[in-house]
């Protein structure tokens, strides 16, 4: 299940790194976003975790291929608080 009105630690929405609807599964069966729907195409590298989704739903994924158009991502059902440790471990935050 994918979590809506989930709130960061200031109480305010998790900004997305990739605005994506997580229902848009092609014959991958993964869910794809163009490239520049992205916040940063820079972090649109495999194996990268984002924080994803569209209006007040929002999910951690993974990302699992970009070939500089198009990008997939896996989802994870859980809910975000759940997975904020994968973020932080992501080359999103570094630097």
């Amino acid at each position: 299940m994918f979590r809506e009105n989930v709130k960061g630690p200031w109480g305010r929405m998790h900004d997305l790194d990739l605005e994506i609807d997580l229902n848009s599964m092609d014959e991958t069966g993964l869910p794809w976003a163009f490239v520049d729907e992205a916040k940063d195409p820079s972090l649109l590298v495999p194996g990268s975790w984002l924080m994803v989704g569209e209006g007040e739903v929002r999910a951690v994924a993974q990302v699992v291929d970009c070939d500089g158009t198009i990008v997939h991502v896996r989802p994870l059902l859980d809910s975000v608080e759940k997975h904020l440790d994968l973020l932080a471990r992501s080359p999103r935050l570094a630097g």
